[in-house]
């Protein structure tokens, strides 16, 4: 029993090295100079985690050296920064942000080796929902790019935590997960409907005081020192123009065949619809005669807050996989639904004259990638659809985190 668990596990973390492998590997180009990547690939180069100063001598508790980052992102690049001006004495004072950049690409490969362990944990002796995440092809596209991997790890582990009974260390570990993103609070969320739904509301009172209080503690200096910038690190969902890739731009695209102009007013309908859609989760919570769990009204509650919002980026579908990948159990679903991110991703990547010209698509004004817009936003919404049925029924959330006891 022991072997089997070990190789096991050395198989999941051979399959998730594999796929950081297979990132560095798909950016080499953008690396090497010369080989003009960077400008004639733009996208294909752009990454988060290398903005800045890595050897800046402040920022820790300031928002980086730039001072543009959320407070723990800030705390992370600024002891990286730290680091790498010590390793590149090895290498040479040139190679102070390649050092950098590598050291960065090395945490968000142990996040993402802690997230499929999580998940792992999760699905109990069903292990093929870890092999299947860790070989996630948006993990490979975009995953070691943005320090939102990191509140991926930490929201997992507050799952993990909270369905085996530990709202203390749950709590903590979302306070710092909200301190990278915002959206792991959809955990929080998700603990207070099953609290409505239970009337049990200690395990909630100790999950949201361990979450204030360790929130607090991280973004306290930053926010009494740069409040401005402090601020600005706090978007919200409904923040910012609406962008082609959200339901929205979709929307206004079949407005446009149809009339020929722009559908009036698209942003006031977007906290309407984030409102109408927890309520929704909140009804379906209270009035289901089986019982939920939190990871799958978590699913809910972010997908509610991705089809709302007026964007729809890869980062999203990062956010959402693993909670896909237990929440479902399906192998097949989860790769048509990365397949359609895959080439949503290469229609971003490549310029648009090497994309494919559909037949029928131009005489409504459409290219293919209005179509895969299109097309990944349905995927989203079925599943959204077929995850609230299984809450119905029940049969899959008695299969998460139930075979292994903590």
């Amino acid at each position: 029993m022991g072997g089997s668990r070990g190789g096991h596990r050395a198989l999941l973390i051979g399959l998730s090295l594999y796929a950081v492998m297979t990132a560095w590997l798909l950016r080499l180009p953008c690396r090497v100079p010369g080989w003009g990547a960077a400008e004639s690939l733009p996208a294909l180069c752009a990454t988060e985690i290398a903005t800045g100063e890595p050897a800046g001598a402040g920022g820790f508790f300031t928002g980086g050296s730039a001072g543009d980052q959320p407070a723990l992102v800030g705390m992370i690049t600024t002891a990286v920064g730290w680091l790498s001006a010590r390793l590149s004495v090895l290498f040479g004072a040139d190679a102070d942000r390649g050092v950098f950049a590598d050291l960065s690409v090395l945490l968000l490969a142990l996040a993402w080796i802690g997230t499929v362990a999580v998940v792992s944990a999760l699905s109990g002796r069903r292990g093929a929902d870890a092999f299947v995440l860790a070989l996630a092809p948006v993990a490979v596209l975009v995953g070691f790019g943005t320090w939102d991997l990191w509140a991926v790890l930490l929201m997992m582990l507050a799952l993990l935590l909270h369905v085996r009974g530990s709202p203390v260390p749950a709590g903590i570990l979302l306070g710092l997960a909200a301190s990278v993103a915002l959206f792991p609070l959809v955990v929080l969320l998700a603990v207070l409907l099953l609290a409505v739904r239970y009337r049990q509301f200690r395990d909630l009172a100790v999950v949201l005081a361990g979450t204030a209080l360790t929130w607090a503690l991280v973004n306290a200096p930053f926010l009494f020192s740069a409040r401005d910038r402090w601020a600005r690190q706090l978007g919200t969902p409904w923040d910012g123009p609406v962008e082609d890739s959200s339901p929205w731009g979709v929307w206004a695209r079949m407005e446009r065949a149809r009339t020929g102009a722009d559908p009036a007013g698209t942003g006031q309908w977007v906290i309407l619809a984030l409102v109408l859609g927890f309520v929704a989760v909140l009804v379906l919570t209270l009035l289901t005669r089986q019982e939920p769990s939190v990871v799958q009204i978590a699913f809910l509650l972010l997908a509610v807050l991705v089809l709302a919002g007026p964007r729809y980026s890869m980062v999203h579908v990062l956010w959402l996989a693993p909670l896909v990948v237990l929440s479902r159990r399906n192998w097949l679903e989860f790769a048509a639904w990365q397949l359609v991110e895959v080439l949503w991703w290469t229609t971003l990547v490549l310029p648009e004259p090497a994309w494919p010209v559909l037949p029928g698509l131009g005489l409504i004004g459409w290219d293919a990638q209005d179509l895969l817009a299109a097309v990944r936003v349905l995927l989203l919404g079925l599943l959204v659809v077929a995850v609230a049925v299984d809450v119905l029924r029940g049969g899959q959330a008695r299969r998460i985190g139930m075979s292994e006891p903590g």
